[in-house]
């Protein structure tokens, strides 16, 4: 549904200014230097395959990695379908218990998202007991349903790209010892490249839209 220009560093660069599509999964950490709190951490995976004619399967894998001594649930994650199709949907088909899927999300201060998934109460930013997260440590599996007219055509990537906002994935993370909560978004954890090549690609700002192999 959209599309951003995003200025991104060398190694991603190299990647994308190659002709590649970024390799399904799509390895994930949280950029917590950006996060609203500094408290919560995650690091995961987005694969996306299509299934058949305007059907795909999402799966998101997200681990917990906030400092066991400081506690904290992730209790709600939100990203974006980059599809030329406005229709387009994504429906949790399977995942841990508690969660459900949600839709047009509000995940100030990153703004809003088309979909994503939530612990307490339906919606990224809800109340409800923190604990129906998932605890440091824990490692959820989500499967989404995404219908859309060119399913046929979409990414991996094309679920990290960030809306009217910077951000194109982010995390919701509550029940820190200290009654704390955080918010954190996402970067693409891309290996470095060789040597020769990083010398050729300096930093780029690329007008990273969907990529097709």
């Amino acid at each position: 549904m959209r599309t951003t220009a995003t200025c991104i560093g060398a190694s991603v660069a190299v990647l994308l200014s190659a002709g590649a599509c970024l390799a399904a999964p799509v390895p994930i950490v949280s950029d917590t230097a950006n996060s609203t709190a500094g408290l919560g951490s995650f690091v995961g995976s987005i694969e996306y395959t299509h299934t058949a004619g305007n059907m795909g399967s999402l799966l998101i894998s997200l681990t917990n990695t906030s400092n066991p001594a400081n506690g904290g649930y992730l209790t709600a994650f939100a990203f974006n379908i980059s599809s030329a199709d406005a229709g387009a949907r994504a429906t949790l088909i399977s995942g841990p218990a508690n969660f459900s899927g949600i839709a047009n999300v509000d995940a100030a201060p990153f703004g809003a998202f088309d979909w994503g998934a939530s612990a307490t109460g339906g919606q990224f930013l809800s109340g409800g007991n923190p604990s129906a997260g998932l605890a440091v440590g824990v490692t959820g599996v989500f499967r989404f349903l995404v219908i859309a007219a060119d399913a046929a055509t979409l990414t991996s990537e094309d679920f990290l790209l960030a809306g009217p906002t910077p951000v194109g994935f982010a995390a919701r993370f509550r029940g820190f010892h200290n009654n704390g909560s955080d918010k954190v978004p996402a970067t693409v954890e891309v290996p470095l490249p060789a040597p020769a090549a990083m010398a050729g690609a300096g930093l780029l700002c690329l007008g990273l839209r969907r990529r097709r192999c």
